[in-house]
């Protein structure tokens, strides 16, 4: 029997700071999505704050926005996860104590629990985030196994790295989520690396964009969220208006894949040691 999950990747241009307003548009997306549905629900880096991290002018009042897993946000979401009994990915600014922060991502169980939370990994430094002044980076990639399918997370900037796809792969994932803020900027390179992720580990990925104008000024993000499989075909895409992308994807396509071309069986990690050597940098 085909291992078949709807996933629901919800693209929206988030007010940065109207959190209340943010939280209510998403739940509406989550009914949306539900009706259509789905099973598991992402949505795009920080969509409850909207990204700020861009402005050069950095502000320490953004630290205001910062809140706790369980906390508000996760908490009005974990009621729609018990609700419609989905997964929910919510990806938001995490305080985890005086003076931790994080660019994180809860995943919601269809309990409403908090089944796990990644926290990103790789920061930016430049124009198209500065992020390394809010956020204290993640270190590790867990991969959480749920009763539909094993699910592994990275934000934004993680996926130009492609040990953090691989060492999600490694430990079983079968679906990656990728929530980010992917500035316009980036062109086609948004698509691109997500493929390759897709390709080199064999298994489904979804990119979720925040979409829009971030401020009237100059910084505009790229929505064009996007489903592709193991082979790295795009299954669905969206352009950059707002909205809910859902797909059913065939979680046994994965062992199709691998079945095929061995990536995983000929890898040669005894070789790579010198990915790891900070000597190096």
């Amino acid at each position: 029997m085909a291992r078949r999950v709807t996933v629901a990747a919800v693209q929206m241009s988030p007010t940065i700071g109207a959190v209340e307003t943010n939280i209510s548009r998403g739940l509406a997306y989550v009914d949306e999505a539900v009706a259509k549905g789905a099973h598991i629900v992402c949505f795009p880096e920080l969509f409850n704050t909207g990204y700020f991290c861009h402005y050069s002018h950095l502000d320490q009042r953004y630290f205001e926005l910062a809140e706790t897993i369980p906390g508000p946000t996760t908490e009005k979401f974990a009621h729609k996860s018990k609700e419609y009994g989905i997964y929910i990915i919510t990806p938001i600014f995490e305080k985890a104590k005086a003076g931790y922060y994080y660019n994180s991502s809860a995943l919601i169980g269809p309990e409403g629990e908090i089944i796990g939370r990644f926290r990103k990994a790789h920061m930016p430094w430049s124009g198209t985030g500065w992020e390394k002044y809010y956020f204290r980076p993640g270190y590790y990639f867990p991969v959480f196994k749920t009763n539909l399918a094993k699910i592994g997370i990275m934000i934004c900037y993680d996926r130009f790295f492609p040990e953090s796809a691989r060492l999600l792969a490694l430990q079983g994932a079968e679906i990656i989520f990728n929530p980010a803020g992917a500035p316009l900027a980036l062109g086609d390179s948004w698509e691109y690396v997500l493929r390759t992720r897709a390709n080199e580990n064999q298994l489904f990925v979804v990119g979720v964009g925040l979409t829009g104008k971030t401020d009237e000024e100059h910084y505009e993000v790229t929505g064009r969220s996007v489903i592709i499989n193991p082979k790295g075909e795009i299954l669905a895409q969206m352009g950059r208006e707002e909205g809910v992308l859902v797909t059913t994807i065939d979680l046994d396509e994965i062992d199709s894949a691998r079945t095929v071309r061995f990536n995983h069986r000929d890898r040669r990690p005894e070789i790579y040691s010198l990915l790891t050597d900070t000597s190096q940098d």
